[in-house]
């Protein structure tokens, strides 16, 4: 599984959820950003991961190769999510008030450690989930194999 793929499609989902909150907001009016979207980045590349793992070995990987991508995958995740948090600490008031509160930058390290503890778990399942996908999708016109 390629890490430097992974971290692209995780930016570029990162990148077109914001883009689709934006949008929502200025034709609806509506804020749908919410804390639960953190995850769906990683969900994402980890199911791309699996597929083009199971279509280039044409096999499900072995679960200590998923757990070890789980772990790799972690620390960028910790690396970019914690970039995010400076950058946003800047440009967003409310991380700014939260980081002004007394215990703010504790409960902020907290969601953030929670967040990555989640990633981990959501990488190593949809890795697997990925190239299951793959692995049993019918082939053919018909549906079958």
């Amino acid at each position: 599984m390629n890490l430097r793929r992974f971290t692209l499609v995780y930016l570029a989902l990162i990148l077109a959820m914001m883009v689709l909150v934006v949008l929502v907001q200025a034709v609806t009016g509506f804020d749908i950003a919410n804390a639960g979207m953190a995850i769906i980045p990683a969900m994402g590349a980890a199911m791309i991961e699996g597929q083009k793992f199971a279509r280039r070995e044409g096999r499900q990987p072995e679960s200590a190769q998923m757990w070890r991508f789980a772990r790799q995958s972690v620390v960028i995740i910790l690396g970019l999510s914690m970039v995010a948090v400076m950058l946003f600490s800047v440009t967003a008031p409310e991380i700014k008030m939260l980081l002004s509160q007394q215990y703010g930058g504790a409960l902020l390290l907290g969601a953030l450690l929670f967040q990555v503890a989640v990633s981990f778990i959501l990488v190593r399942h949809f890795v697997g989930l990925g190239a299951r996908s793959v692995l049993g999708a019918p082939t053919g016109k018909g549906g079958r194999g």
